[in-house]
């Protein structure tokens, strides 16, 4: 089970209406995408701490989540302040190349900087929501909102390849650092092509043992949910 679903299942809300919190993550996306950048900084706060809360997860674990979030933020931020112009006095930080000057918008600043809090309160809110809703409860939120069977299908087939994915990622990693697979630049470039050519024989692996299941139990082309 991966941490996020144990606290899934673990935490002090579990039992509420699913449709009630789906309400209440609709809510705090809404909240994100207001223009009222107080407001915004607010529901941050606000919800990162009833996370951990209701969660009774530690603040280094909730922070350690956001680790492979905020380079994709930073890129996002990255894309919207870097600019090139003719002008020094109009960037930050400005190198010359050529005839022209690369460096940091001045004038776009105040707008990464509403972009990163928007995104980031948007992450905080789907947290809370991933963190205290079982994927079951997430599954009859998508059904009577009427999604289509086949996304919701779909939805559960990636949610259960996870843990297939994940769990054998944990192994072959472990194995590979009990024979000092990382141990310089080299090798560890060799162990990760060998994880990841692991990881998809051993997807295609498990996908032909789900299948012959699937027809062992007369599987007739639908999940019944």
């Amino acid at each position: 089970m991966l941490s996020i679903d144990k606290y899934a299942y673990e935490n002090r809300i579990v039992n509420w209406s699913p449709k009630l919190k789906a309400l209440l993550w609709l809510g705090g996306i809404i909240l994100a995408f207001q223009p009222i950048q107080w407001l915004k900084l607010a529901a941050l706060v606000v919800v990162a701490a009833i996370t951990i809360y209701v969660t009774k997860v530690s603040f280094r674990r909730y922070l350690s989540w956001f680790y492979a979030i905020i380079p994709f933020v930073l890129l996002s931020i990255i894309g919207i302040v870097v600019t090139v112009s003719p002008q020094r006095s109009a960037l930050i930080w400005p190198i010359k190349f050529g005839s022209v000057y690369i460096g940091m918008a001045k004038v776009m600043m105040p707008k990464a900087g509403q972009m990163a809090l928007q995104c980031m309160t948007a992450i905080v809110c789907t947290y809370w929501f991933a963190l205290t809703t079982p994927f079951i409860q997430i599954l009859q939120v998508l059904k009577a909102a009427r999604f289509p069977r086949v996304m919701i299908e779909v939805t559960m087939l990636m949610y259960r390849f996870i843990f297939i994915f994940v769990d054998a990622f944990d192994q072959i990693h472990r194995a590979q650092k009990l024979r000092f697979g990382y141990d310089s630049f080299g090798l560890m470039i060799h162990s990760s092509g060998i994880l990841a050519k692991m990881l998809f024989e051993q997807v295609i692996i498990n996908y032909e043992m789900m299948t012959k299941a699937l027809d062992a139990k007369l599987y007739d082309g639908e999940f019944y949910i």
